[in-house]
C-alpha cells in the first residue's frame, strides 16, 4: 500500500511544525523586557486588579487582590494599594509551590507615581507567571489555561517589598 501526502497537506504539517519550534525557541530564549515594558505590563495588570479583584479599607489606603491556583501547587497572587500620597503600589507574588515554607516568592514590585511612572527601581524576576498574565489581559487568550486555574478574590494584608539588595534596575 502506497501512502501519499497532497502537497498542500505537506505545506500544513510543516507549517504547523514551524509555529511548534518558533514556540520552543521563545521558551528557552524568551525576549528580554525593559523598565518601560515593564511599566506598561505593570499599568495594565494593574488596572485588570482593581477591576476584578476584591477591595478593602485601612485607614485612607485602598487595597486590591485577585489570587489565582497555580497547577504546580500553591497560589499567583496580584495586589494593589493606592496610597494617600499618591503613591501606587503593584505586587505580585507566590505562595506554596516551590516557594513552600516562605512566606511568599515576590515575583514583582513596583510603586508608581501619579503619571503612572515608576518611583524609583521596580524588582522583577522573570518567568512563565509573566506570560500567564500578559495573556490574561488579552482578550482572545483570556483563559491562560496551561498555566492558572480557578482565579479567586482575597482580603490579606499587602505583602512586603523586596530588600534593596535584590532590586533590579
Amino acid at each position: 500500500m502506497r501512502f501519499m501526502v497532497s502537497p498542500v497537506e505537506l505545506r500544513r504539517i510543516v507549517q504547523e511544525w514551524r509555529t511548534r519550534l518558533q514556540r520552543v525557541q521563545q521558551i528557552l530564549q524568551p525576549s528580554e523586557w525593559g523598565v518601560d515594558d515593564w511599566n506598561r505590563f505593570a499599568r495594565a495588570l494593574s488596572q485588570m486588579v482593581r477591576a476584578h479583584g476584591s477591595t478593602w479599607k485601612e485607614g485612607e489606603t485602598t487595597y486590591w487582590d485577585v489570587r489565582w491556583s497555580l497547577h504546580d501547587g500553591g497560589e499567583l497572587i496580584c495586589q494593589a494599594e493606592d496610597g494617600t500620597d499618591g503613591k501606587k503600589t503593584l505586587v505580585v507574588a507566590q505562595t506554596g509551590g516551590f516557594a513552600e515554607g516562605l512566606d511568599n516568592y515576590t515575583w514583582f514590585y513596583g510603586e508608581f507615581g501619579q503619571t503612572g511612572d515608576f518611583l524609583g527601581n521596580p524588582y522583577w524576576v522573570d518567568g512563565t507567571w509573566k506570560e500567564a498574565l500578559a495573556m490574561m489581559l488579552l482578550p482572545q487568550q483570556a483563559g491562560a489555561g496551561f498555566y492558572l486555574s480557578g482565579g479567586s478574590v482575597g482580603a490579606a494584608p499587602m505583602l512586603t517589598a523586596p530588600s534593596a539588595s535584590t532590586q533590579q534596575a
